[in-house]
């Protein structure tokens, strides 16, 4: 009987301890975290391919280029390559900048990966340059000199802020003559410009616009405003994508006038 009693002791004793070491093995054991969010990969390697798992491949890759139209220039890192269509073998893995240039249409820039065994393959779809120097949607400002016989008879300085959308030009003006009779006109003009021909760095306005004018008669000591509207014709012609000749044939009730200047494309 107390055999019996001795080996249910030992047993509860052995019981008892395997529960204990199970419990501290649990409470310095590192949770174990399961996390759905991932992204799975796959590289399909070449039969034969030296690969190590869970490490991406080394080596070279290749890069096939098209573009529409075709022949285009190709540039990588902005050292030239060839062109389009073109393949290009042997390229180390990593990430390149691609530039494409063709006559007659705007450069288009990429950027592509290259992992080993495979082929890139960049595309792009080129958009031809405007047919004009302008563009049709353009802000402007123009440093003026300006003679009018309404402002008093004499030259003046001034400046021009304007825009066109889609060939509707609006512009507000402002000049200033210093003389016997000080003025400082202000006026705001509409018109629709279009393009000479084929000088298509040139545009023509005509403009009809109203012109308020302070005038300041210092020998008198009088002064009055006087309110007009004022017919134009403008001439501008870009020597750059930035900046422009300004010529502007003026006319109202006192006859003609002429104002020239540098413009200045802010956009």
């Amino acid at each position: 009987m107390c055999m019996a009693n001795q080996g249910i002791l030992r047993l509860w004793c052995s019981m008892l301890a395997l529960s204990l070491c199970a419990v501290l093995h649990a409470q310095f054991e590192e949770p174990i975290i399961i996390d759905h969010n991932y992204q799975h990969y796959e590289y399909p390697i070449q039969e034969g391919s030296p690969l190590e798992f869970g490490r991406r491949p080394s080596g070279t890759g290749s890069v096939l280029f098209e573009t529409n139209p075709t022949g285009a220039k190709v540039f990588i890192n902005d050292i030239f390559q060839g062109e389009t269509p073109l393949l290009i073998d042997n390229v180390p893995d990593g990430t390149y900048s691609a530039r494409f240039e063709m006559e007659g249409y705007l450069n288009h820039y990429a950027s592509f990966d290259v992992a080993a065994t495979l082929q890139s393959h960049v595309t792009a779809g080129l958009q031809p340059r405007p047919n004009y120097f302008f563009d049709r949607r353009e802000l402007y400002t123009t440093l003026i000199y300006e003679y009018s016989d309404m402002n008093a008879g004499s030259w003046g300085v001034g400046n021009s802020w304007g825009g066109y959308f889609k060939n509707i030009n609006l512009e507000q003006t402002t000049v200033v003559h210093i003389g016997v009779l000080n003025t400082v006109s202000f006026e705001g003009s509409l018109g629709y410009g279009f393009i000479l021909g084929r000088l298509n760095r040139c545009r023509l306005t005509p403009q009809i616009g109203y012109s308020g004018v302070w005038f300041d008669d210092v020998a008198n000591a009088v002064s009055n405003w006087r309110g007009y509207l004022r017919g134009a014709l403008n001439f501008k012609c870009a020597f750059t994508q930035q900046y422009a000749f300004s010529a502007t044939l003026l006319y109202d009730k006192t006859g003609f006038g002429f104002r020239a200047g540098v413009l200045f494309y802010v956009n």
